[in-house]
């Protein structure tokens, strides 16, 4: 009897579900869709651009830089953690108290066994969504399955319409470039953290027509790879892109630093970030925009665009906000003392 009432069941909520695609061609059944758990910050950053409303609990507390252009409502949801970086794994008993309707997993997780984060909560019967989302590309293409996924699939487009134009803009311009500027990524408080040309996270400077100077394989997934002054004297890059405020501070009143070309044509950017990273750490939309300010730095004798009235432009599609010059200005770094 218990059997046949189950049976019964499983049919109906079956017959009632709503069918799907993952970006693996993966047919997903899904009865509703009005909590989605986004287990990498790199997806949660997506949805919350195409539906915000969506999002039952975040990776992580948000820090002080992006909480202030983060919708208050979303900031308060539950702290659940994800599958991402070094050996994090969620809650999962926040997970099955909160009971998404959908759990919204990367190429990097399948990647991890599908069994294994199964078993880690304990066997629950909410439906997988895996979404790609390593490169600026992915990320892109990515929109349309969350649009789909939350009913907003004319938010999505729009947004992907947008990011499109940009990565097409990027890849007239590189059939045109003769010769690429030396670009050098400058991670950690002292600028000897870089990244590998080949490295997914200096992927803008490849897209931009740049040459990353730091050529070699990744010696880890995590990326920040050491290196000493004199290799990078040795590279004598004609940009340098800064993720740290504290060496961007100091590069130029640095002595060793003087004998650098970047430094003695005052070609040292720091990369905006707010609420994040225009450029990578964490990899997010916000790519989008730090291709367009990427391009007009290396090549901005045939990119030439108002990267201010861009920048707002975006903030107000993507994040629902209106900078003033004073935001955007601490975004962009410009108040830096």
């Amino acid at each position: 009897m218990f059997k046949m009432i189950f049976l019964i069941l499983s049919l109906y909520s079956y017959a009632n579900a709503n069918s799907y695609k993952d970006m693996f061609e993966k047919d997903i059944e899904i009865k509703k869709v009005d909590k989605i758990y986004a287990s990498t910050p790199t997806i949660l950053y997506s949805l919350y651009a195409i539906d915000k409303s969506k999002i039952a609990g975040l990776n992580f507390p948000f820090n002080k830089v992006e909480a202030i252009y983060i919708d208050e409502t979303i900031k308060s949801l539950p702290i659940i953690g994800g599958w991402f970086g070094k050996g994090n794994t969620p809650n999962s008993e926040m997970i099955l108290k909160i009971n998404p309707d959908v759990i919204l997993l990367s190429e990097t997780s399948k990647n991890q066994s599908e069994k294994r984060i199964r078993d880690s909560l304990g066997n629950i019967n909410t439906p997988f969504f895996y979404i790609k989302a390593n490169s600026i590309e992915d990320i892109i293409n990515s929109f349309s399955y969350l649009g789909k996924l939350t009913s907003n699939e004319k938010r999505a487009k729009e947004l992907e319409n947008y990011a499109k134009k940009v990565l097409d803009e990027a890849k007239e311009l590189s059939k045109k470039v003769k010769e690429k500027p030396r670009v050098y990524y400058a991670q950690g408080n002292n600028g000897l953290e870089t990244e590998c040309d080949k490295s997914i996270r200096s992927e803008l400077i490849t897209l931009a027509s740049g040459d990353n100077v730091h050529k070699c394989q990744n010696s880890n997934t995590y990326g920040k790879e050491l290196i000493n002054f004199e290799k990078v004297l040795s590279y004598n890059p004609e940009i340098i892109l800064v993720y740290e405020k504290e060496f961007y501070k100091k590069v130029y009143s640095d002595p060793k630093w003087q004998f650098i070309d970047a430094v003695k044509n005052k070609k040292v950017y720091f990369l905006p970030k707010g609420p994040f990273s225009w450029f990578d750490r964490p990899p997010s939309f916000m790519k989008i925009l730090g291709l367009k300010w990427l391009l007009n730095i290396l090549h901005s004798n045939s990119y030439e665009i108002d990267i201010n009235k861009d920048a707002k432009e975006f903030y107000s599609l993507f994040l629902g906000l209106e900078l003033s010059n004073i935001e955007l200005n601490h975004i962009m770094g410009k108040d830096i003392e």
